[in-house]
């Protein structure tokens, strides 16, 4: 696998730190060195991209730019783990994590996500630091920094992390719980946003009809007019226009007349009016508020 090279524009994108404001850093304190190609364009390293998130981490928690010029990479890494044990700082896991997805290393992201959990609690690890981390996954991959393998590598870790959870729910149905109809539509597979959905359904309490990716409408007409379930629950992700997606919407209800839909849409630009037996849920916070209310 090829070695990633980071232009210093993808670090302002990951970092939130203006390019300008890196190059102040660069040449004034040292805290990170480029590389040049061959023909003399300047390049980072995905250690660059760490060290720079941490910087800017103990920055952010009062470090002064010269203070941490002084401090070699074990130091900094100290006094990142030191904060992070501290109320409010949570997001000093994140470095790390990227870099265990960059290098798959699953024994530091294991290692690290656990320290975040054992810390947050499994809902609030989820929401500020493992959705956090798979938007920077995606734009790495959009802009082609990683390889599909990696991004696949990490999904794959908070997947199998979702499933244990949701096993430690059973038994935990309500007597007044609803049933809930869990999908993804048809051609769509990334399970990870309908998996927490599930996660937040079953920890409430109530039950849960999951049936996973890829799901035909026509394949749920058989289900329509069945008395046990409640909701519908269906997640989008890209891979629909605004246009399809209010066609979808309006047969979504012909399949389910009486029934109450929530259409999850987490991280989509979307402008578009649906009807008003649909409630989109358009952020993570709006999920858990929804379900855990």
């Amino acid at each position: 696998m090829n070695i990633a090279r980071y232009s210093i524009s993808d670090l302002e994108k990951l970092t939130g730190i203006k390019a300008h404001t890196i190059r102040i850093w660069e040449k004034r304190y040292g805290v990170i060195i480029p590389d040049r190609t061959d023909t003399n364009i300047r390049f980072y390293s995905a250690f660059d991209l760490q060290r720079l998130m941490n910087i800017a981490f103990l920055n952010k928690h009062g470090y002064k730019i010269s203070q941490i010029s002084g401090l070699n990479i074990d130091e900094i890494q100290e006094e990142v783990s030191r904060i992070c044990e501290l109320p409010g700082a949570d997001e000093g896991y994140l470095a790390d994590l990227l870099k265990a997805t960059i290098d798959l290393d699953e024994d530091r992201f294991e290692r690290n996500l656990n320290g975040s959990i054992l810390k947050l609690g499994f809902d609030l690890s989820f929401q500020q630091l493992v959705f956090p981390l798979l938007d920077k996954i995606n734009l790495l991959w959009q802009i082609g920094k990683i390889s599909a393998c990696q991004e696949r590598f990490v999904n794959n870790l908070v997947k199998h992390k979702l499933v244990v959870a949701i096993d430690g729910m059973a038994g935990n149905v309500q007597s007044s719980s609803q049933h809930f109809l869990l999908y993804l539509p048809f051609g769509h597979y990334d399970e990870i946003n309908l998996l927490y959905a599930n996660y937040l359904l079953r920890k409430a309490g109530h039950h849960v009809i999951y049936l996973g990716p890829s799901i035909p409408l026509e394949h749920l007409q058989s289900l329509g007019n069945k008395q046990v379930i409640d909701n519908i629950l269906v997640t989008i992700n890209q891979g629909f226009t605004e246009k399809e997606l209010i066609t979808y919407s309006e047969k979504l209800i012909q399949v389910f007349p009486e029934k109450k839909i929530f259409l999850v849409s987490i991280g989509l630009d979307l402008n578009v009016n649906l009807p008003e037996m649909i409630q989109r849920i358009p952020t993570y916070p709006t999920l858990s508020q929804v379900f855990t209310a």
